[in-house]
């Protein structure tokens, strides 16, 4: 199963939950000893030539953009420290193909890892992550200078917190609304739609 990301289908996870539902909250990243995302995509390679002053981020925590990035011809990871941005490209011959996609950021050990490469760094992230909404789909949906929309399929979705599954999905259980987290921590992907938050 799969679900199409472009400007009008994209998600979120809050950082919190009014109803004490999740069990492991996606929230302080920046005080982790770690943390992984991990997806399974395939790029629309024609809608990202048309948008390539920007490249789309799959997921993302906003503010200084953290997560994991897509363009016409390359993918990316990248994070900020209080040193500056640190990031990690890679140009795959197979761009048009089904993409798997594996970020790690080892905060105690200082690198970021983007599937086989691994990239040392220096420095604390920056706290601009405290109460970030994590994004599926693209950087930032309430903002629309920093939106940085990704165009494409999603076949799955993998969020790893301290080497804890905090949530999952194959996008096989899903409503018009939300997609349901197969990790049972309760952390379900909202569909954003500006008109709720208005």
């Amino acid at each position: 199963m799969s679900v199409i990301v472009n400007d009008k289908n994209y998600f979120f996870i809050p950082p919190n939950n009014k109803n004490d539902l999740s069990t492991s909250l996606p929230s302080d990243f920046h005080k982790a000893k770690s943390f992984e995302f991990i997806c399974d995509v395939e790029i629309d390679i024609n809608e990202h030539q048309l948008h390539y002053k920007y490249p789309g981020y799959i997921m993302s925590l906003n503010g200084k953009h953290l997560g994991i990035f897509a363009a016409h011809n390359y993918i990316g990871v990248s994070i900020w420290t209080e040193n500056g941005e640190e990031k990690i490209l890679a140009y795959p011959k197979d761009i048009k193909g089904n993409q798997k996609i594996h970020f790690t950021c080892n905060l105690e050990e200082k690198y970021l890892k983007l599937n086989d490469v691994q990239q040392s760094f220096k420095g604390k992230l920056v706290n601009d992550y405290r109460y970030s909404y994590l994004w599926v789909g693209c950087g930032n949906g309430l903002n629309d200078d920093a939106k940085f929309q990704f165009y494409g399929k999603m076949n799955s979705v993998k969020i790893i917190k301290n080497n804890k599954t905090i949530f999952k999905t194959d996008f096989k259980q899903k409503t018009k609304f939300k997609v349901f987290d197969q990790s049972n921590c309760g952390n379900h992907l909202i569909k954003y739609k500006k008109d709720w938050f208005e």
